[in-house]
């Protein structure tokens, strides 16, 4: 029976058959968010843990952005009857280019070796790993981390490399109650990392945007969601201190999904504030 192969990018670019001689052990094991690049095969070494960590290079070096989540790692050889010369720049590119018409970025901070998209509600990073000082590649890389981006616990640290990596973050921990903008005790932690934040850096000015899903009407959810925005804005200037000049409450209802609101999953994950830098 032929494996079901997962792709996000069906019409972004050609579906490769998988040769003969790639690994069946590692297909099953790894994530196909990219098909194989033409004239490699996937090697016999590859990994997956349902959860591990990767540290991703960035500012040329200076420093690395630690995820958590879903490791998988694979890579691909040359095949030996290939006698295209390919290089590390062209396999590169061919992934950014890639993970750009899947909806997925560029870190800016990033070499250009790391992206950032989000997969059936999961914050996605891969770094592909290709020397790009080769013209004739023998071998590339993709390790990727699965983050849930419903994690509930988000330090100021996290807010931190979300901002300067993404220019935002999508909080999953403050809370209301339905059709409500009332921010309910539990979300305390969440907005106390908000303030610890803007407190690290006062420099800084933010918009603070409500989102909601799809039930009920479009203008209703309208007005939630830039209440929400509002209500948290005014929480951080009443028990902490944020200047209200730094802070923009607003929201945009339904529009800006992070996935389908088919499903109830889907609507949880869609239903956030995010934290925009202005």
């Amino acid at each position: 029976m032929k494996k079901h192969i997962l792709l996000l990018l069906l019409c972004a670019i050609p579906i490769l058959s998988y040769a003969q001689n790639d690994n069946p052990d590692c297909l099953e094991k790894t994530f196909k968010f990219f098909t194989v690049f033409d004239g490699f095969y996937v090697k016999d070494y590859c990994n997956y843990s349902e959860f591990g960590s990767y540290d991703f290079i960035v500012d040329r070096g200076a420093r690395s952005i630690k995820k958590e989540g879903v490791y998988r790692e694979v890579w691909f050889n040359k095949k030996e009857d290939n006698t295209r010369k390919v290089s590390g720049l062209q396999i590169l590119q061919n992934h950014a280019n890639a993970i750009k018409a899947a909806g997925g970025e560029v870190l800016k901070e990033s070499d250009g070796s790391v992206f950032k998209t989000t997969y059936n509600g999961k914050e996605l990073w891969i770094y592909v790993n290709a020397n790009t000082n080769s013209t004739d590649l023998d071998n590339y890389g993709i390790i990727s981390i699965e983050v849930d981006v419903m994690k509930q616990e988000v330090s100021a640290l996290d807010i931190k490399e979300s901002i300067a990596s993404q220019g935002k973050i999508a909080l999953y921990g403050i809370l209301f109650d339905t059709g409500k903008s009332d921010i309910k005790p539990e979300s305390e932690k969440a907005i106390s990392s908000i303030a610890t934040y803007l407190k690290e850096n006062p420099g800084l000015n933010v918009y603070i945007v409500g989102h909601t899903d799809n039930v009920g009407s479009y203008d209703m959810n309208q007005k939630l969601s830039k209440s929400r925005g509002e209500s948290v804005k005014n929480y951080l200037v009443t028990k902490y201190n944020i200047l209200a000049t730094r802070l923009t409450g607003d929201g945009v209802g339904p529009v800006c999904p992070v996935t389908t609101n088919e499903t109830e999953e889907g609507k949880a994950l869609n239903r956030r504030v995010e934290i925009v830098k202005k």
